[in-house]
């Protein structure tokens, strides 16, 4: 069984032409889910090999834009792409119960013709023979009539039930289809649900599948200094959106973790890391194999030690690095990390691959053509690798699949 993740957007802050903002993708056999969803990100899901329709879980770490501006626009598009689906599936069924009725009546037909055809020529032969054959002949015919009536009747109504009852059919499978119609469950900080019903709601906009957003309570430690002094209205209010159903409130357990989500095959906990406002990590553990094979997915930080437990033996850690070694105490001055930075945390917690991303627009691309003056994103990953040791770590690049090895204890 597979694993991987798709970086669909590596940079900080704003969308460039060549790089978008913060969406990972992570994809297994049977499961399709995204991780934070910035500015444009549904314009990077039709460049790369996702589906779309696919994608049922979306995981927020935190309300900056950079990585919450592209959902309402995402939730949308991916509302019209299901109607569509439908309606194609509704089409293509109503063309196949036609061209089968069509078949049935042209059979009908035929059998008809065939039946008339052979009277006429009894009736010819009879005409030439006794009156007492004639006699017998005429009641063989209206016999027949009888008969040729009595048939196109049960034809007839056999025709209206058939017809009646691949309507009830069509119905019902319609019916079957829009409850199976895949929801997507949208997990995040206090606050989303506002914004993004807000979003929605003022303008207007219809969806074609049923959602929840389940909350994620923060703890006092997460809060800013400045909370108090800036600190809108989070909590949701007023009648939910037609698509809306009722999501959780998530708290801390015992643990110190977030319980999000379980299935035979997947736990997904969140837990808490320091950003300028309440900011998630997620880990995603897979319970069907021996050993540890999960990945740990950080939002912006510059301090993931609370999370430090929780992802212990991560297979891959996908960290922050915005900005050089170098340029420390600002990145710290403003919740973000070095390549130095996040090399540490992934030592700390045993992972074997770290994958570094969310870079600021002062660093090009690999591969770009650098300008006087200019650094790529290569010697974020350089200082980061000099730290880290043996092992692997990556500069992720939008579009880029990075497979998940699985490792047995």
């Amino acid at each position: 069984m597979s694993m991987d993740l798709t970086f669909l957007g590596t940079a900080s802050c704003y969308p460039m032409p060549n790089r978008g903002v913060s969406c990972i993708v992570f994809k297994s056999d049977r499961q399709c889910w995204m991780f934070d969803c910035g500015e444009g990100s549904q314009t990077q899901v039709m460049k790369s090999s996702i589906k779309a329709a696919k994608i049922n879980k979306i995981f927020i770490t935190h309300l900056h834009g950079d990585h919450l501006f592209g959902l309402q626009g995402f939730m949308c598009t991916l509302s019209l792409n299901l109607a569509e689906q439908s309606s194609q599936q509704t089409s293509q069924q109503t063309s196949q119960q036609t061209s089968q009725q069509a078949s049935q009546q042209t059979s009908q037909q035929a059998s008809q013709q065939t039946s008339q055809q052979t009277s006429q020529k009894t009736s010819q032969q009879t005409s030439q023979k006794t009156s007492q054959q004639m006699s017998q002949q005429m009641s063989q015919k209206t016999s027949q009539k009888t008969s040729q009536q009595t048939s196109q009747q049960t034809s007839q109504q056999t025709s209206q039930q058939t017809s009646q009852k691949t309507s009830q059919q069509t119905s019902q499978q319609t019916s079957q289809q829009t409850s199976q119609t895949p929801s997507v469950e949208i997990y995040g900080p206090v606050g989303l649900r506002r914004y993004l019903r807000a979003c929605l709601e003022l303008s207007r906009s219809p969806i074609s599948f049923s959602y929840v957003v389940h909350e994620l309570e923060p703890v006092e430690e997460q809060l800013p200094g400045d909370w108090e002094d800036w600190h809108p209205e989070h909590t949701s209010c007023g009648p939910l959106h037609p698509g809306e159903g009722e999501g959780r409130t998530i708290r801390r357990d015992e643990t110190g973790a977030w319980h999000l989500f379980e299935d035979s095959r997947f736990v997904v906990k969140a837990g808490a890391i320091y950003h300028r406002i309440p900011c998630f990590g997620f880990v995603i553990q897979e319970k069907t194999l021996p050993g540890n094979s999960f990945p740990v997915i950080l939002g912006d930080t510059h301090d993931p030690s609370p999370l430090t437990s929780l992802a212990q033996g991560a297979d891959v850690l996908v960290h922050e690095a915005t900005l050089e070694n170098s340029m420390r105490s600002k990145a710290i001055e403003v919740g973000h990390s070095t390549p130095e930075m996040a090399a540490t945390f992934a030592k700390t917690i045993g992972a074997k691959t770290l994958i570094l991303t969310h870079f600021s627009q002062r660093y090009r691309p690999q591969g770009a053509t650098l300008e006087k003056g200019e650094e790529s994103v290569c010697k974020l990953q350089e200082e980061a690798a000099a730290v880290f040791g043996p092992g692997d770590v990556i500069a992720a690049q939008d579009l880029q699949t990075v497979h998940i090895l699985q490792h047995n204890s």
